[in-house]
Formats: C-alpha cells, sequence, structure tokens
C-alpha cells in the first residue's frame, strides 16, 4: 500500500513538473511574439491591413491602398543595434495618436525614459504624403536661430524649445500651418515640459511667417 501511495505521488510530482515547464514554454513563446514585432519583419501590405483594422479603421476607410501604403512606409522606425546592445538592428511600429483633419499623429520612445520621445505629423494632401516632422524642427538652421533670438526678446530667461512635448500642427483658412509648442526657461525642469507657450505661422516649415510669431507665459 505504501508503495503504491509514493508512486502516485512521484507520478503527480513529474506530471506537476511538465505542466510547470509547458506553461513556461507558453510565456516566454507569448513574450517573444509580443516583443519580436519585427523579427518577422512586417511588410508593408500587413502594416496596411493592420491600419484598415484597427482604432482608426473609418478614417483610413477613406483613402485608397496606395495612399495606406505611404503611411505605412513611415510607420516604422529602427533601433540600431548600438543602441539596444543586441546583435541586429530591430524595427518597430510607431503608434497613432490621433488622426484629425488628414493629420496624423505618431508617438514612439526609442528608450525607456522620456528624454527618448519621439513625435511625428504626417499630413494627406493631394493624393501625396508630407513629412511635418515635430514641426519646428523643420525649419532651417538660420530659421531656427532667428526663432530663438525673437523669443529670447520676448522672454527674458528663455532657455530652449522642449523636445519632449509633442507640437500641435493644424491649418488655417489661409492654408498656412499653424505650429504650437512649448518651451522652457532657465528655470524650468526638463521633465515638465516648459512654461512657455510658442506658436507661429509657415507655409513651407522651413521658414516661418515675420510677425505670426506668439509667446507667453503658462499660468
Amino acid at each position: 500500500m505504501k508503495k503504491i501511495i509514493i508512486c502516485s505521488l512521484l507520478a503527480m510530482s513529474i506530471l506537476s513538473c511538465k505542466n510547470t515547464e509547458n506553461e513556461k514554454k507558453v510565456e516566454i513563446a507569448t513574450e517573444t511574439k509580443k516583443d519580436s514585432i519585427v523579427e518577422e519583419k512586417m511588410t508593408i501590405t500587413q502594416i496596411s491591413d493592420s491600419l484598415k483594422k484597427g482604432d482608426y479603421s473609418k478614417e483610413f476607410a477613406k483613402y485608397s491602398d496606395e495612399i495606406i501604403n505611404k503611411i505605412s512606409e513611415n510607420m516604422i522606425y529602427v533601433l540600431t543595434k548600438e543602441e539596444t546592445a543586441r546583435q541586429n538592428d530591430e524595427e518597430y511600429l510607431k503608434e497613432i495618436t490621433s488622426f484629425k483633419d488628414n493629420i496624423i499623429s505618431l508617438y514612439w520612445e526609442t528608450c525607456g525614459t522620456g528624454g527618448c520621445v519621439q513625435h511625428q505629423k504626417l499630413q494627406i494632401k493631394d493624393n501625396k504624403i508630407i513629412d511635418l516632422g515635430n514641426g519646428f524642427e523643420k525649419l532651417t538652421e538660420s530659421e531656427t536661430k532667428k526663432l530663438d533670438s525673437e523669443i529670447k526678446s520676448k522672454i527674458k530667461n528663455f532657455s530652449h524649445i522642449s523636445g519632449r512635448n509633442e507640437t500641435e500642427i493644424s491649418i488655417n483658412k489661409n492654408g498656412n500651418y499653424l505650429v504650437g509648442f512649448r518651451g522652457l526657461t532657465d528655470e524650468d525642469g526638463e521633465s515638465g515640459g516648459g512654461s512657455i507657450e510658442i506658436s507661429y505661422e509657415t507655409k513651407d516649415l522651413k521658414t516661418y511667417i515675420p510677425g505670426s510669431l506668439k509667446v507667453g507665459k503658462i499660468n
């Protein structure tokens, strides 16, 4: 009788271990599948299909497959092996945070801190995709210097434009882009995003229209 009990307990123990091992394998497989969006290298067609079925399916339904494929080409970002300390470069998908008035807002992170947050806007216009970037970053070097100088003349302790915050980009009735973002003073902490509101109009993204710059402190 004792032998039967011992054998039964041993069999149950072995079975339990096998189940645990199987559960671990399933867990690992699930995590690998979840984290390796691009170990399998999603094709443009696959990304396009996911956009048509995702949260903004109603918005994408208004556009042709050609346009959606062009958007899909802008949805991938690459982390190099130097950045990740892994064997190969890795590709990931950007996240769509809004889709309004033919402008798509994209978000992604290149590491686990706020300083690695990236933003991008795409505009659909005349069957083309226009990369608006994060707005102010499209200014030429000379225009950027001029902008900094003009902001400084209005806010003496202005330090720099915040790269962490998403720029707001809309289109005025006159067809110009209205670009709005935040800046930091010498006293502001980077993580706070800045206490200065800044906006300007631009026709071509590379230069801003003289007299359109507005700067103010956030209360």
